[in-house]
């Protein structure tokens, strides 16, 4: 399988941060803590800037609800736990001085993680993590509640970028973080059973994750919502992936909704996209030349949780199995609306003719030639022609892009014609 990324194909278009070294003033953490008990500015907590001299995780241990503590750039010796938090309305913020040169968190052991958050409302935004030993996350996740983590540099990590199994949790953002040429599953959240822990109210959005790879006997997927854990997951690109670019196992409580939009997967060495149950929207997503299907859905463990699932708007090309590939046997309920495919020879753009399945409105791409240049990562409408007009709610209104759906719409992710697709962090017109 050729990686994305290689000559012919769209390029990166990021570069991993600057990593300067910069020297800081030290100060005594006793004569930090006073400061940050007894100084505010206006109706804001303190803010404190730190160098990686100065003791900073022992500042951030200190900080009161709606303290910030910003890192300038340079290189930081970790690991740190967080284990104070703030609250919805003034959370703790740790985050980098300069968005443009990342200061970066280094760790070369294995006694336990780079960062552990075990406090509710904390932010993390504009940090680098890596390399780090193999089985050491990045960030791990212990909190309940309101978790965001954004803005970040994840490379060369021997285990997971940012990882939540551990309580049932709620309120996590995760966006606009990077996670290049990684050595497990860069997002992994929920438990397998679906017992332990559960989340919901996830969001991971504007991602861009580039190089999973993982020891033999393990997968490494792209990101990962493990059973009863509910997400949306939108506008990430995420390329060459050991295992599924992106997994949704579903939930056995029927209202407990995941939505996976807009997202661009390419190069997996997998299935682009896998269900492993429902309720489940997957819409307007473009997903590519990867080893098995664009979209597979999957009875995992003989579930049976395969219902209340809609496939509507995806663009699916070059997939080497197949562009939506459902189980031969077993209950299913899925709507299949509106998609374009191109598969390959010998191989099903849709399922056809099989029980539980309504399929309308999708156009096979073998017959005619449905995108611009899909070898250069263009794929707006060529002789699409209309597709089934469809009043289901959660029928898509705007295109993988943004841009608004006439009535009736284009068949595929894109309505109209667009720009090729970048590699890097999605920007998302306002």
């Amino acid at each position: 399988m050729l990686a994305i990324g290689a000559t012919g194909s769209p390029r990166e278009a990021v570069s991993p941060p600057r990593r300067p070294r910069h020297r800081a003033i030290s100060f005594p953490l006793q004569a930090v803590m006073l400061l940050l008990t007894t100084t505010t500015f206006g109706a804001a907590a303190s803010t404190w800037e730190v160098g990686p001299e100065d003791d900073w995780c022992g500042i951030i241990r200190a900080l009161p609800a709606g303290g910030q503590v910003l890192l300038r750039p340079g290189d930081y010796s970790g690991p740190c736990t967080i284990r104070n938090g703030g609250t919805a309305d003034a959370p703790i913020v740790l985050r980098a001085k300069d968005l443009r040169q990342l200061p970066r968190i280094i760790f070369q052991a294995e006694t336990q993680n780079v960062f552990e958050v075990r406090a509710d409302h904390v932010t993390i935004r504009g940090l680098q993590f890596g390399p780090t030993l193999p089985g050491v996350d990045a960030i791990r996740i212990y909190a309940v509640s309101g978790i965001t983590i954004e803005d970040c540099y994840f490379s060369s990590l021997g285990g997971i970028a940012i990882v939540a199994n551990h309580k049932h949790a709620r309120n996590i953002a995760v966006r606009r973080n990077q996670i290049i040429g990684t050595k497990a599953t860069g997002m992994y959240f929920g438990c397998h059973d679906g017992l332990h822990c559960a989340l919901s109210d996830l969001l991971i959005e504007q991602n861009y994750i580039n190089g999973v790879d993982s020891p033999k006997g393990s997968i490494g997927y792209g990101v990962q919502v493990k059973l009863n854990s509910t997400a949306t997951i939108r506008d990430n690109v995420v390329v060459n992936t050991k295992g599924p670019g992106i997994m949704v196992y579903g939930a056995r409580d029927l209202l407990q909704v995941s939505v996976v939009e807009r997202n661009y997967i390419a190069a997996s060495k997998d299935s682009a996209i896998v269900l492993g149950g429902g309720p489940a929207i997957v819409k307007n997503n473009i997903a590519v030349l990867s080893a098995e299907a664009g979209i597979a859905l999957e009875d995992y463990g003989k579930r049976g949780l395969l219902r209340k699932i809609v496939l509507a708007h995806n663009t699916l090309y070059g997939n080497t199995t197949g562009g939506i590939v459902v189980p031969k046997q077993g209950l299913i309920d899925v709507r299949i609306v509106n998609n374009a495919a191109h598969a390959l020879p010998g191989t099903p753009a849709f399922p056809i003719g099989q029980p539980g399945v309504m399929s309308v409105g999708n156009v096979d791409c073998r017959m005619r030639p449905c995108f611009q240049a899909p070898e250069l990562g263009n794929y707006s409408p060529l002789s699409l022609g209309l597709a089934f007009f469809d009043a289901y709610p959660v029928m898509p209104t705007e295109d993988y892009f943004g841009q608004r759906r006439a009535m009736p719409p284009i068949p595929g992710a894109v309505e109209a014609p667009a720009r090729a697709i970048p590699l890097g962090i999605k920007i998302v017109d306002p």
